[in-house]
């Protein structure tokens, strides 16, 4: 309970963690085919300096627009008045306005924004981009492309672009299921599984790839034995796995995503230790089983939530549900129940696991 306790706390902590970030809103002025296109440039832009991890939108970003448009902030030239709008933004509580005038120039159109710290009016970031705007990939390109230069990460690159990731994270392991069952259901072996690990993962925007390290034990369970006097087993663990995810923007700052893939336990060490104090090791010595008859494959589906921390930085919980395949010392102790006329079968294996990790972008 105490643990569970552990990872609400630091689940809010990082939530309210996250509030630091500066709030920046994005007003689009210039020529452009309609206000509509205006508008669509605004939010593209706003949403990718939204998911770059810097900054954080305005909840009242229309009312803000609005006060700019009643307010008519431009010079005689035509141009935004940027001393004006740094006052509006202080009104508003944002700490950076992002400016973007689009131009008309041979045929296509220009597309310069800057970064407007409101508390000096200093212009602190730039960049620009052409396109031809005539489509929605079109404004969705020069907006990506426009943050991109702002930033000095160079060129846009040309082809499908992914978000990377690496991290490394703490988890809670169950398995619920297990064992074998005979004709007599109340007389089956369970036999039950929890602990505590380590894992490290590689993330690429749809899909997570992770290794662990896991120890724990489980005490047998049957209908038919005091439970006292039921061996306990000692397990440890590699287990390595890939899941699917779909990323869903909640906010600036939170993507829940669902999680679907398969997750391998290789046992490495295992020990069976009896009330009477007698141990035996699954090491392959005098006739002993290998460690490795308690390996087996899980199937696996869950959800998370990511939650953005500082730019490029954040955590994630997880939580998992799987079903997992017989393993080899469950089948053979099925197996030799047929010497005593008894018919068994191997018992489903399933379990939860609860991750928190940690990662940063690259």
């Amino acid at each position: 309970m105490k643990k569970f306790v552990f990872f609400l706390v630091v689940l809010l902590s990082a939530s309210v963690f996250a509030q630091d970030l500066p709030r920046i809103a994005v007003y689009v002025t210039g020529d452009a085919s309609s206000e509509n296109e205006k508008r669509a440039l605004g939010t593209l832009i706003l949403a990718t300096l939204v998911n770059s991890g810097r900054y954080m939108g305005i909840e009242r970003s229309r009312a803000f627009l609005a006060e700019i448009e009643r307010e008519q902030i431009t010079q005689r030239s035509g141009a935004v008045d940027d001393n004006q709008i740094s006052a509006l933004g202080r009104q508003f509580g944002v700490k950076y306005v992002c400016i973007a005038d689009i131009t008309p120039a041979f045929g296509a159109f220009q597309v310069s924004a800057r970064i407007v710290d409101v508390e000096t009016a200093r212009i602190v970031f730039i960049g620009e981009a052409s396109s031809p705007l005539k489509t929605m990939d079109d404004l969705t390109r020069v907006s990506d492309e426009v943050v991109h230069k702002m930033f000095s990460m160079g060129p846009l690159p040309t082809g499908p672009t992914t978000m990377m990731s690496v991290g490394v994270g703490g988890f809670f392991a169950s398995d619920f299921g297990g064992g074998i069952t005979w004709s007599n259901p109340a007389a089956g072996m369970g036999m039950p599984y929890t602990g505590w690990g380590i894992y490290w993962f590689f993330d690429i925007e749809y899909a997570e790839f992770f290794v662990g390290f896991s120890s724990g034990s489980g005490s047998w369970k049957t209908g038919n034995v005091e439970q006292d006097s039921m061996p306990n087993m000692q397990r440890t663990y590699i287990n390595f796995g890939a899941l699917a995810k779909y990323p869903i923007p909640l906010s600036n700052d939170f993507r829940a995503y669902p999680l679907l893939g398969l997750d391998y336990e290789l046992s490495v060490k295992s020990r069976l230790r009896h009330t009477d104090g007698r141990e035996l090791a699954f090491d392959g010595n005098d006739g002993n089983h290998q460690a490795s008859v308690l390996s087996a494959l899980w199937f696996k589906v869950g959800a998370g939530i990511e939650i953005g921390i500082r730019p490029g930085v954040y955590i994630r919980p997880e939580i998992l549900y799987g079903l997992r395949t017989a393993n080899t010392f469950e089948k053979g102790e099925a197996e030799a129940e047929k010497e005593y006329d008894r018919v068994a079968k191997p018992r489903l294996g399933h379990g939860l696991t609860l991750r928190l990790g940690g990662g940063f972008r690259f």
